[in-house]
């Protein structure tokens, strides 16, 4: 599974408007609320309850809040950064300013762990953060991650 094939432009957000978790969370599970009838306050809800488990906040100023839901047919995955970083109680202790979620219907288990392991795998490349930090919009946020997915060439 590649992550450029679930983050599209439709789900970027290169500018966060809320300044604290609950609010970036809900704002990321809005963008699937069009064309669906997703209950965000729902879905926001289930993914603060997963937050109380530990946090998703992974350091470096990234996090991965992720949950499943009854209310979706596939696993989707949006990204938002903020402009100022947010507290999110990150393993580090840092505030975050890299946003990556993941939602998935609650029977797509392998799915769900491929699209963790998607984001994983592009964020052990610690340049990635810096591009995405640094790109100007939309299209560059997710050329960046086009091209993190691909391998180097020698």
């Amino acid at each position: 599974m590649k992550l450029s094939d679930l983050i599209s432009k439709k789900v970027i957000i290169p500018e966060l408007k809320a300044k604290d978790k609950k609010g970036v969370i809900a704002e990321l599970v809005k963008v699937f609320k069009a064309g669906t009838k997703l209950p965000v306050a729902d879905v926001t809800s289930a993914i603060l309850e997963r937050e109380k488990l530990g946090s998703t906040g992974i350091g470096r100023g990234v996090a991965v809040p992720h949950a499943k839901s009854k209310h979706l047919a596939k696993v989707v995955a949006a990204l938002g950064r903020a402009k100022k970083p947010i507290p999110f109680d990150a393993i580090d202790g840092e505030p975050v300013d890299l946003f990556f979620l993941i939602l998935s219907p609650e029977d797509a288990s392998d799915e769900y762990h491929q699209a963790l392991q998607s984001v994983m795998q592009v964020l052990k490349k610690g340049s990635i953060l810096n591009f995405l930090r640094g790109a100007k919009g939309i299209k560059d946020m997710e050329e960046i991650l086009r091209d993190a997915e691909e391998p180097i060439k020698v």
